[in-house]
């Protein structure tokens, strides 16, 4: 019988495979805390806020945005991850944003009624699966 004797190293392998995990959980954790996004800061006479909404297959991130009322926004719809078209509808104030895989989209808009409002991917199947988020439009 051979009797093996542990060192107390661990091979380049294992020093890998457990970094790697912990940067997967890290890169995770980072995404969880970008489910929401604001663009409330004080007005800039020469520039719009941005608000990125990036689509992913079948969820868009963040989830939730918000925005001033009577602010000028640049919404930047952004597709260049996804393997398909998507859309961003919101279908209570009639702003839709279109692109396609591998693209980006933007728009300038003014929000001006205070509210919530759901924001979809309104292309069959895509709303069903899911995508779907909240516009939270505040006075300021």
């Amino acid at each position: 019988m051979v009797e093996s004797k542990k060192s107390g190293r661990h091979s380049p392998f294992t020093f890998m495979m457990v970094f790697s995990l912990a940067a997967v959980a890290m890169s995770s954790v980072i995404r969880a805390q970008a489910q929401e996004i604001s663009a409330l800061e004080p007005s800039s006479a020469t520039k719009p806020a941005e608000v990125r909404i990036v689509a992913m297959e079948f969820r868009f991130s963040p989830a939730k945005v918000r925005v001033a009322a009577g602010r000028a926004v640049t919404l930047v719809f952004d597709n260049s991850g996804a393997e398909t078209e998507h859309g961003l509808f919101v279908p209570a104030l009639g702003f839709r944003l279109q692109a396609k895989a591998g693209e980006i989209a933007r728009k300038n808009t003014v929000f001006e009624k205070p509210g919530e409002y759901e924001f979809i991917c309104d292309l069959p199947g895509h709303h069903d699966a899911g995508m779907t988020g909240t516009l939270i439009v505040v006075d300021r």
